[in-house]
C-alpha cells in the first residue's frame, strides 16, 4: 500500500510542476522586456518633448533658449551675417556694426558646443530662407579655427539643434553611434525639461528680449572677470578648412571676413596663435582687458562694442573701394 501511495504522489507532482516552470519563464521574459522598454519610452519622450516649443520655453539654460533664432528667420534680408562660435554671438554687435556701416546686420552665431556637432547647419539652415548677405563675418577664438570632431562628446546644445531641426536618418545614426551618450542626453532634457524647470519663463523672455533688440547680440548674465579662468586650449589652426570656408561662402556678391576673436591679456597662449593665425584671419589678434569678459570666451557688452568698432570699421573700409 505505502508503494502504491508514492507512485500515485509521484505521478501527480510533474505537471504542477512543469507550469510553475513555463510561468517562471513568461515572467522572466516579461520582466526583461519591460528593463528594454524603460531606456527607449525615455528616449523617445525626451525627444518628443525636446522637440516642442514648451521646452525651449521652460529649461533655465539661455544659449538653448535663443537657438532657434537662425531658423525663424524668414525673408530678413540682412546686409551682413555674422556667424562663428560663442565668441561672436556675445562679441559681433549688430548695432555696433549698422552704426558704422548703416547695413542691417544679423548675429546668428552658435556656441562652440553646438558647432562641434553641427558645423555650419544653422547658418547654411538662414541663407536657404533669405536673400544672400553682402558680407559674412565669420568670428572664432583661437583654438577654434580648426573643426571639431563630429564624432567626439555628443554636447547637449548640438544633439538639441539637430534633433529639432533635422532629425532624418543622418541624424538618427548619429544618436545610435553614442549610446551611451544619446541616454544622457534624454536624460539631460527630461531632467532639464521636469525637475530643474524655469517655472516663470524668466530665462527665455529675458534672453529673447536681448536678441530681439540687437539682432542676435547675446550677453550673458556676470560681472566682468577678475582674472582668467584657466588657460585656453592650444590646438593647431586648420588652414584648409578655412580656406575651404572662404571657398563655399564667397558665392553670389557675397564677401567673406574670417576674425579671430580678442584674446584675454593674462592668456599666456597669445604669442602662440599670434603668430599661427597671421595668414589665416583677416585682422591681427588683438588682446583686450580680462573685464571685457564675463566668462572665458564670453564678452561683456562693454567688450563686444569695442571688437564690433573693429570689425564694423573695416566693413566700412571695404564700401569705400
Amino acid at each position: 500500500m505505502p508503494v502504491v501511495l508514492q507512485e500515485i504522489g509521484e505521478s501527480k507532482f510533474p505537471g504542477p510542476l512543469r507550469m510553475h516552470d513555463g510561468h517562471t519563464r513568461r515572467s522572466y521574459v516579461y520582466y526583461c522586456l519591460a528593463i528594454l522598454l524603460v531606456p527607449i519610452i525615455s528616449v523617445t519622450s525626451s525627444f518628443l518633448i525636446a522637440r516642442s516649443s514648451w521646452y525651449i520655453r521652460h529649461q533655465r539654460n539661455s544659449y538653448l533658449a535663443i537657438s532657434d533664432y537662425p531658423f525663424i528667420l524668414r525673408n530678413s534680408h540682412c546686409d551682413v551675417i555674422v556667424y562663428g562660435d560663442s565668441s561672436a554671438l556675445t562679441g559681433v554687435s549688430p548695432p555696433v556694426i549698422e552704426a558704422a556701416t548703416s547695413l542691417r546686420t544679423c548675429n546668428i552665431a552658435q556656441p562652440n558646443t553646438a558647432l562641434a556637432i553641427v558645423g555650419t547647419f544653422a547658418l547654411d539652415a538662414y541663407l536657404k530662407n533669405n536673400p544672400r548677405p553682402r558680407f559674412l563675418i565669420f568670428q572664432f577664438t583661437a583654438p577654434d579655427f580648426a573643426p571639431r570632431d563630429p564624432d567626439g562628446r555628443l554636447y547637449e546644445e548640438g544633439a538639441l539643434q539637430l534633433t529639432r531641426h533635422k532629425l532624418d536618418l543622418q541624424t538618427v545614426r548619429l544618436f545610435l553611434r553614442h549610446p551611451i551618450e544619446t541616454l544622457a542626453f534624454s536624460e539631460f532634457i527630461l531632467r532639464t525639461a521636469l525637475v530643474e524647470r524655469d517655472w516663470t519663463d524668466g530665462t527665455y523672455d529675458r534672453a529673447w528680449t536681448q536678441i530681439r533688440t540687437t539682432h542676435g547680440l547675446f550677453t550673458a548674465p556676470g560681472p566682468s572677470l577678475k582674472a582668467c579662468m584657466g588657460e585656453f586650449e592650444v590646438r593647431a589652426p586648420d588652414p584648409v578648412w578655412i580656406r575651404q570656408l572662404r571657398s563655399k561662402y564667397s558665392q553670389q556678391g557675397t564677401r567673406v571676413r574670417v576674425y579671430v576673436a580678442p584674446y584675454p591679456e593674462c592668456d599666456s597662449s597669445y604669442d602662440y596663435y599670434s603668430e599661427k593665425l597671421a595668414s589665416l584671419s583677416d585682422n591681427r589678434l588683438k588682446r583686450f582687458s580680462i573685464r571685457m569678459f564675463n566668462e572665458k570666451n564670453h564678452f561683456t557688452r562693454e567688450g563686444a562694442d569695442l571688437n564690433s568698432k573693429n570689425i564694423g570699421e573695416d566693413i566700412a573700409g571695404m564700401l569705400r573701394e
